[in-house]
């Protein structure tokens, strides 16, 4: 009789690992340390307990807000994280991760990552449009405010924490805290109607922690003498202004030193004079001229994004620098109209954005959790390079560049001493 193997679907012998009988689940809600409002320019406290295991999936922010304006204040990008234009996260006092312009990366990520269905699944915690009336597919984005409106948000938290690709081993850390800083009204809103005031409470950040028991803890350790080495990712943000009236080549220079970027993502933003600010990102050429970006002395992509023979591959580029382009969850939510916005002139609305990203992927190898298969830019800075043959238009951009980069924390579960390498 020949051997075989019997299929998984009706091997019914297997054995079942079980966890350690000590196993449990906290599910945490931690309020700010240092206050119970935050207004503009406020810092937010978050302490993290000091036990157990952070399931880094698990972290999502929620507060109530109150706003003091008159009927139809326009507050743009996604609302939940347009309040916040910094993250910073420490460990023992030690800053190991800062994104600054959060609310613009997050908005970015959430266009690029998200279709239409998906912000309509989430559209009563992520704020769009309003809390009455049935949205359409051209309302899922940003929001219109009644009289003093009072109403709530919730979101995932994205931090170095959260792109972890194993459980961080708070008990073996020094004390973690994540620290979010408050952006001014300005940045938050439309210049249609200028709101007053714009007030958080019932701040909260819920996050899981595990706990396995002193054998497991115990366990790590001997088995990891040299320190525990966790793999995650996190985003890098900075912006750079570009005159009005600009034509010709113009290449901007973003001081990054990280030794695995994994894409870049430039957000082509206004000023005050386009309806949604920094948060838009339209083209700067106006169909007529090229991007690409430099790092360590090579073009990323070898060929320059036209928007004179193909402006659509840049819609397929930015893809790429989310994920895999065969990849069918890989969506944006991204139309013609908002794709197309041409120049600083461009007249946008809070609901049609501008969403003309320009981002590359710089992976070596995709898909692999084992590898850092990025590029390094630790010897030189980075530029984004821009061609065009018509002027950029009669305002100033800013340009808002932002690094997708690997990063391995370190963990010394003796010391509780903890290094973070990007």
């Amino acid at each position: 009789m020949s051997e075989f193997a019997l299929p998984d679907t009706v091997n019914y012998g297997e054995q079942l690992s079980s966890l350690p009988k000590n196993t449990q689940c906290l599910n945490i809600a931690c309020a700010p340390s240092n206050l119970q409002t935050a207004t503009s320019g406020s810092q937010i406290y978050f302490d993290l307990i000091n036990r157990g295991f952070l399931d880094p999936q698990s972290m999502y922010i929620s507060y109530t807000y109150t706003l003091v304006s008159a009927v139809g204040a326009q507050m743009i990008g996604v609302p939940v994280y347009t309040p916040f234009n910094r993250v910073e996260v420490s460990v023992a006092s030690q800053t190991i991760d800062t994104i600054q312009n959060y609310n613009i990366v997050m908005n970015t990520l959430i266009n690029g990552s998200h279709d239409v269905a998906q912000k309509y699944g989430q559209q009563a915690s992520y704020g769009y449009n309003a809390s009455t009336g049935v949205p359409t597919l051209e309302q899922l984005d940003g929001r219109l405010m009644t009289v003093n409106e009072v109403g709530t948000f919730a979101g995932p938290l994205l931090t170095i924490l959260s792109g972890s690709e194993k459980l961080i081993p708070l008990g073996m850390m020094g004390s973690v805290r994540i620290t979010l800083t408050v952006d001014s009204l300005s940045n938050m809103f439309t210049t249609a109607v200028v709101p007053t005031g714009f007030t958080l409470s019932n701040i909260s950040l819920r996050y899981k922690v595990i706990e396995y028991g002193p054998d497991v803890d115990q366990a790590i350790r001997l088995s990891n003498p040299n320190g525990l080495t966790i793999k995650t990712q996190s985003f890098g943000s900075s912006s750079q202004n570009l005159n009005a009236g600009q034509v010709g080549y113009t290449e901007l220079i973003y001081n990054f030193r990280y030794s695995s970027i994994k894409s870049l993502i430039a957000v082509n933003g206004g000023n005050a004079l386009l309806s949604n600010k920094q948060f838009d990102s339209v083209d700067l050429t106006s169909s007529n001229g090229d991007y690409s970006f430099s790092v360590g002395g090579v073009i990323y992509p070898s060929k320059p994004l036209s928007t004179v023979t193909n402006k659509a591959e840049i819609l397929q580029e930015f893809r790429s620098a989310m994920g895999s382009v065969f990849d069918k969850s890989n969506n944006c939510s991204i139309n013609s109209i908002e794709f197309n916005y041409n120049s600083t002139a461009a007249t946008t609305t809070y609901s049609a954005p501008a969403k003309m990203y320009v981002g590359t992927s710089l992976e070596k190898q995709i898909g692999s959790n084992s590898i850092l298969s990025g590029v390094s830019s630790s010897d030189s800075p980075i530029s984004y390079r821009i061609n065009t043959g018509t002027s950029i238009g009669a305002n100033q951009s800013t340009v808002t560049l932002i690094v997708n980069y690997d990063a391995l924390i370190i963990v010394d579960p003796n010391s509780k001493q903890t290094v973070v390498k990007t």
